[in-house]
Parts: structure tokens; sequence; C-alpha cells
């Protein structure tokens, strides 16, 4: 059972729920008051690169280096919160892939690379219709099937309240493949509450983070309506 430590978690907001806690602060921060093998699958939608710059424009993949110490904190924090047999879900796209790679696989263990085929998308230079997910299989794992996702699509544009919310069925799919019910699954980049929907709806508890305000509230008010 999941008990929060001893240490003072008073400069965070966090809403409990019955399956969880929704904390609003920065992951990097709130991560380090988790206590050691606390959690059994960490399932996250990190921003992906196209933002993280010296300028504020387009990026590009020299720009990235700059976060390289971000993550690699927050991938040395997840080997610490993680059990043993706990399996990790990362997603990324064309883009970051090369640059989280080397460092999740040093920190980690990268066991596969999953490929979830949206099956609609932007771009003119052929359509971009997949998004990347770097895996680790905590020990014991063995999880069947393909590693080419393709029943699942993506959002219309009016069915989202995050520009890159994921589908509560997809982050279920990978809750349900790598856990047991009452299992605690961690997001550390929460958007809009698609991991712990997904989790009440798997029966498990969820610790999810994010900082933005405006989705903390939305990821709340998701949940109070999932309750109801």
């Amino acid at each position: 059972m999941f008990r929060y430590p001893s240490c003072n978690l008073s400069t965070y907001d966090r809403r409990e729920f019955p399956g969880g806690t929704v904390y609003n602060g920065d992951c990097l921060d709130v991560i380090k008051t988790l206590p050691e093998s606390s959690v059994d699958c960490i399932v996250t939608d990190p921003p992906y690169f196209l933002g993280m710059t010296h300028n504020g424009q387009k990026g590009n993949f020299r720009d990235l280096s700059i976060c390289r110490p971000f993550y690699r904190d927050l991938f040395n924090e997840f080997r610490r919160v993680c059990r043993p047999e706990a399996c990790i879900y990362f997603f990324c796209d064309w883009r970051g892939y090369a640059f989280y790679y080397p460092l999740f696989d040093e920190i980690l263990k990268a066991h596969n690379m999953l490929v979830w085929n949206k099956l609609s998308g932007p771009g003119n230079h052929y359509a971009f219709i997949h998004e990347l997910i770097l895996f680790h299989a905590g020990k014991g794992a063995n999880i069947g099937g393909t590693n080419i996702i393709s029943d699942i699509r993506a959002f219309t544009s009016g069915a989202k309240v995050h520009p890159t919310q994921k589908p509560v069925a997809l982050i279920q799919k990978f809750i349900e493949d790598a856990t047991a019910p009452g299992a605690v699954i961690l997001d550390t980049f929460g958007g809009s509450g698609s991991t712990a929907v997904a989790a009440v709806r798997s029966g498990r508890r969820f610790i999810l983070m994010e900082q933005d305000e405006g989705y903390y509230h939305t990821t709340c008010k998701r949940l109070e309506d999932e309750y109801r």
C-alpha cells in the first residue's frame, strides 16, 4: 500500500481522490518526495522538443542539450521510485527519439520501442500518423502481442482538452498490459489527466503531476466526472 513520506508537501497544491493524488507542481521536485520502490508502472508523455529552445523558436536537435540534465535527473528518479517489476512507457516522436534513447537506455534500460499508429495526422511530407513509446520491461514482465498499436485512433481536434492529449483507451491498454488491479501508476507529465482516468477505469491507483495550473484543474474536473 502506498504511503506518503514524512517530508513536507505543503509547498505543492494537491488534490486527493479515492484512487490517488494529483499534484500541481514541477515533477522533478514532486517525484523526489515519493518513497523508493513505491510505483508499479510509469506511463508519461513529456512535452515534445520543439519548444525546448534557447530562443522560443522552432528547435533543432542541438537545442535539446539544454534538457539533458533535467531528463538525467528524472530518469534516475524513475529508477529510484519504481519497484523491480515496474514497466515504463515514455512517449516521444521521431524528432526527439535520438535524444531520449541514450539517456533512457543508460539509466533505465530500453527493451523495445512501441509504435502507435494514430490512423490520422497532419503533414506536408507524408502524413504524421505515428508516435513512439520507449519501453522498459520490469523484472519478470512477459507482455505478448506486437509493438505496433494500430487499433486505437487519435482524437479529432474538437474532442481534445489538451493539444497532445492521448486517448484513455491507449493508456488503459498499457496499464492493463503491465500491472494487476491495485497497482500504483505514475505520470510525471499529467497534462489533462488521461492516465489518472485510465487508472480509475482499470482499478489501479494513480499519482499524477502537472505543472500547469489550468491543466491541473482540468484533470481534477475530469476525475470528478469519472467518479460520478
